[in-house]
């Protein structure tokens, strides 16, 4: 038990995957033309009812979202990040009057003394006014072809009133899916890409371990930050925010920057300091956010691209709310299939199915996409610009991942070897680990990976992409240790960091917060390797050195014994 071996280590590290990736339902692939969009339905359409359940079914505050939900009391920030499963109307006002009387001129009295700022958004939205430009009254009139009504204002009752239920609820996504099916439904379809993806993210905040191991341990306000994030992806206010939901504020890169930043995923600061970010910054006032992105001319309308330029377009001059469709690279996450790995990497993805596989740069899709990217650069560069820069992002993460997997396979013989102080029997569990194979089964861990955690009790060593970022979330005793942790920042952190740092085009992010500190880390990585060894091998000379003296000092004393019984016969 104390000497797992790399071969379990491995192994072992499909636990996270599972967990972040709990089901991969299938839907049919995007077309990306507008008129074969189906009607828009439910986001959780499709989904097999035990998976509605968990992310749907409404439960207030009494149990959360995902396999967690029962482990620790939800936070109360809860009914606004998922409204579907856990909105509970206020108490202190009994709204059911109002409602049965369709008084809703009583919203905007009250609020207007309340929070105006609110009142005052809705006034100047569309949803006020559905015919002020003449784009909004085409859109309306397309609204009202759908419906079968006439749409004279979009009222406080029409987003936040359950007419059937007489409650007043939290609009999500499928509120606005009722009016705004297509688009809704472009964004439901990214989940044929796998994760990460919007659609998804709140399911991907709740399912990893560490979540609901914090809330066991009663730390779950510490996650609040997660929160704030996943949770704008089941609504719509994320980018277009309430209450104008301004098609022109989110078509602005400052809607994506709010979430887009931080260590992990620096998209803000790439993009802002690169100098796209810099001509967009110089001479915004000068870009047409009111036009639909079908409708742009770039060069004259935009003169370098913004977030949504790039990552909404699905070529052939088509925009669509499906932001991933063009993804290669899976947020710098995923190992390609185009290196050799020495590592546990190798046997990435562990011969389970749910969790994603590895990138092949060279398969049919992803040249596809590919194409997409350089017929969208060659609208400003040239092609062949356009295919070197992007074939040079590509030979920056191979590089990366190589370093990856160097510092991987160190850490995975120094589990091999026992080297790793304290080890792994004497630390503390992988998150939910005691809970994990009851709450997953053989079905989702594997029948391996089941046995050991039921053996060990979720004392398991997991270490690299993806499954071993769980110590940026969690700090059990002794688990990880030091070696673990600087891995977790080089390939989570730096390695994601230069990542976007070249894809944006920044260079201080490129080498200073990427390709340096990744150098750094890894000498830091063999550095520490050698100094565990060390105390390993002195330790063995220690015991040994132990060992013969005992038994030196053993036969002395055997020899004495037998000594002093011969004098005695004698």
């Amino acid at each position: 038990m104390r000497n797992l071996g790399c071969k379990k280590v491995a192994a072992c590290l499909i636990v996270l995957a599972i967990t972040m990736c709990l089901a991969l339902p299938v839907f049919a692939k995007d077309s990306g033309n507008i008129e074969d969009t189906p009607k828009f339905t439910n986001i959780y359409e499709g989904l097999p009812d035990k998976y509605r359940d968990m992310y749907e079914k409404h439960t207030g505050l009494s149990v959360g979202a995902g396999p967690w939900g029962t482990y620790f009391p939800v936070p109360k920030l809860h009914m606004y990040w998922s409204p579907e499963k856990h909105y509970e109307p206020s108490n202190k006002i009994d709204h059911t009057i109002f409602i049965e009387k369709n008084r809703t001129e009583l919203c905007v009295k009250c609020h207007e003394g309340i929070n105006v700022g609110t009142v005052r958004d809705w006034q100047n939205s569309a949803h006020f006014n559905p015919n002020k430009t003449q784009f909004t009254a085409m859109r309306t009139k397309q609204i009202e072809a759908d419906l079968g009504r006439k749409i004279e204002q979009v009222t406080c009752f029409d987003c936040h009133v359950n007419a059937e239920k007489k409650i007043i609820r939290m609009p999500s996504a499928n509120v606005c899916g009722q009016c705004h099916g297509q688009q809704v439904q472009e964004l439901m379809q990214e989940r044929d890409h796998g994760r990460p993806n919007h659609i998804q993210g709140w399911e991907s905040n709740v399912v990893p371990p560490w979540y609901g191991e914090a809330g066991r341990r009663g730390q779950i306000i510490g996650m609040v930050g997660c929160d704030m994030c996943h949770a704008a992806t089941e609504k719509c206010d994320g980018c277009h925010t309430r209450h104008t939901f301004s098609a022109t504020e989110a078509r602005k890169p400052e809607a994506c920057m709010s979430c887009h930043m931080g260590p992990d995923h620096p998209d803000a600061e790439t993009y802002r300091e690169s100098k796209h970010g810099m001509i967009y910054e110089m001479e915004k006032e000068h870009f047409d956010f009111t036009k639909p992105l079908s409708q742009v001319q770039i060069g004259k309308d935009y003169r370098t691209p913004t977030c949504q330029l790039c990552h909404m377009y699905q070529g052939s001059g088509r925009f669509s709310h499906n932001f991933v469709a063009k993804g290669i690279w899976r947020m710098g996450t995923v190992p390609p299939k185009q290196i050799d790995f020495q590592s546990s990497l190798k046997d990435y993805p562990y011969g389970i199915k749910i969790i994603p596989p590895k990138i092949d740069l060279k398969s049919p899709d992803n040249i596809e996409k590919r194409a997409k990217w350089i017929e969208l650069c060659s609208k400003c560069h040239g092609p062949r610009f356009a295919e070197i820069y992007l074939e040079t992002l590509d030979d920056y993460m191979i590089q990366a991942f190589k370093m990856t997997d160097e510092a991987q396979l160190i850490i995975d013989n120094l589990f091999r070897d026992n080297m790793i102080y304290p080890s792994v029997p004497d630390r503390d569990i992988y998150p939910m680990g005691d809970h994990a194979a009851d709450v997953f089964g053989k079905e989702l861990l594997g029948e391996g990976v089941y046995n050991a955690f039921k053996l060990t009790g979720g004392k398991i060593p997991v270490v690299g992409p993806i499954l071993g970022v769980y110590g940026l979330f969690y700090q059990g005793i002794n688990n990880p240790s030091e070696i673990e942790n600087t891995y977790a920042k080089m390939w989570f952190f730096y390695k994601n960091q230069g990542y976007k740092g070249t894809a944006h085009a920044q260079q201080d992010y490129s080498w200073w917060w990427g390709q340096a500190p990744m150098l750094h880390s890894l000498g830091s990585i063999r550095s520490e390797d050698q100094r565990l060894r060390r105390i390993a091998a002195d330790e063995a000379k220690y015991k040994l050195r132990s060992v013969i003296v005992l038994s030196t000092l053993a036969i002395l004393i055997i020899a004495v014994v037998i000594l002093w019984i011969r004098r005695r016969k004698d």
